[in-house]
């Protein structure tokens, strides 16, 4: 083995964070998978009705998401009745709001991210979660 290869093995901080976002990831999916949800479009539920209209590009960009990404998940959550889009003002764009049966899906999976949420602060301990949030914000920069 190469001493590069053991050395990235042993600091790699992308794999270490990436890992644990799967992780974390398997355990809000299983959640709110009871609602018919994976996380990824339970945080675009959450962010759009927390907007309550808002442009895909804000979005996007709000949640560090790719805007194509973004775009086809929109697209499936539309599909399922939970998002829409409206004309935007200029006519030349359009607005993603929430509809009142995405928020009957936040509303029912909410108890088991709540279940998740706790399990996973458990596991992290209060050291942890602040270091999570501030290495956030600190890389957000």
């Amino acid at each position: 083995m190469l001493q590069e290869t053991r050395k990235i093995a042993r600091e790699c901080l992308a794999f270490r964070i990436r890992m644990l976002s799967r992780i974390v990831t398997a355990a809000y999916d299983e959640a709110v998978s009871k609602a018919g949800l994976k996380i990824s479009q339970f945080t675009v539920l959450v962010a759009v009705s927390n907007a309550e209209k808002c442009r895909p590009r804000d979005l996007a960009r709000s949640l560090e998401m790719d805007e194509s990404t973004l775009s086809r998940n929109v697209e499936r959550m539309c599909a399922r009745g939970w998002l829409r889009l409206e004309p935007d003002e200029d006519r030349r764009g359009h607005l993603i709001t929430i509809t009142d049966k995405g928020k009957a899906t936040i509303l029912k999976a909410y108890p088991q991210w709540q279940k998740a949420q706790e399990q996973i602060v458990r596991q992290l301990g209060g050291e942890g979660v602040a270091a999570v949030r501030s290495a956030l914000r600190k890389v957000r920069q």
